[in-house]
């Protein structure tokens, strides 16, 4: 269980029928490993619609949707439900992992999910293994794309959110772990079910475009992911499927773990 974040009151926003769904899925199979949990949570959901920008409306409050996804929310809300049991504990989690030291705000919200997955593991809920798998190297990345592109986000409009974005990006500077794309086919057997990949990109300013969960059926290892267009859904060998999305350069894993 988490501990809570602090006393003080934040909104919680349940949207459409999110709160009844978070209900039947805090109901988990005795299912052990968070892994597992979120396989089976990501299976319940194929089909699920996507939804962009989803969390950019005002004012900022803690807002819960478990009728329509990003990638992003998607893999967040997942591993919030696969380890906690109450409603408490996975309202805590999904705002401890969404923002830097738990205040909700738009400016302490985790935009790039190199900074979400890093508080995900000194939280103890996720394990980089990307390092020590065959063939990973490192880059170091410069994340500005937000700064570099305000009329994609709403609201960058508003000075507030525009300087102090343009403040975190001008140091923004973290060292990242991938597979190269011609080496995730050799990863896959090392695998497990409910592993986070995150699509690795050369795009200028950016870390990853697109997260999802690994499933595995037998010897083959699949992406079960919110995509643009086309909701939740489960794409065949995950290497296959990765090396068709543009400028994608690799891939990286983190490990779901039992806080």
């Amino acid at each position: 269980m988490i501990p809570l974040l602090n006393t003080l009151l934040f909104a919680v926003v349940y949207v459409g029928g999110s709160a009844e769904l978070r209900d039947r899925m805090l109901q988990h199979s005795d299912l052990q490993q968070p892994g597992l949990r979120m396989v089976q949570l990501a299976r319940q959901s194929l089909g699920r619609p996507y939804r962009a920008f989803s969390l950019d409306q005002a004012p900022e409050q803690l807002r819960i949707d478990l009728t329509g996804f990003d990638c992003f929310l998607f893999v967040e809300q997942l591993l919030a439900l696969a380890v906690e049991d109450t409603r408490v504990g996975f309202e805590q989690r999904v705002r401890q992992l969404r923002y830097q030291g738990g205040s909700v705000d738009y400016c302490t919200r985790q935009h790039y999910f190199s900074r979400w997955s890093q508080q995900a593991q000194a939280s103890g809920l996720l394990q980089d293994i990307t390092p020590a798998l065959p063939g990973a190297i490192r880059r170091q990345r410069r994340l500005n794309f937000m700064s570099t592109n305000q009329q994609s986000y709403a609201p960058l409009r508003q000075a507030r959110h525009r300087e102090c974005i343009e403040d975190l990006e001008s140091t923004l500077v973290v060292q990242q772990s991938y597979i190269p794309l011609p080496r995730v086919a050799e990863v896959e057997p090392l695998l497990r079910d409910g592993d986070i990949f995150a699509l690795v990109t050369r795009v200028s300013g950016l870390d990853v475009t697109h997260v999802g969960f690994v499933e595995r059926s037998g010897p083959h290892v699949h992406a079960i992911h919110a995509a643009p267009g086309r909701g939740v859904m489960r794409s065949h060998q995950l290497s296959r499927y990765a090396s068709g999305v543009d400028d994608v350069i690799g891939l990286s894993f983190h490990r779901p773990l039992q806080p």
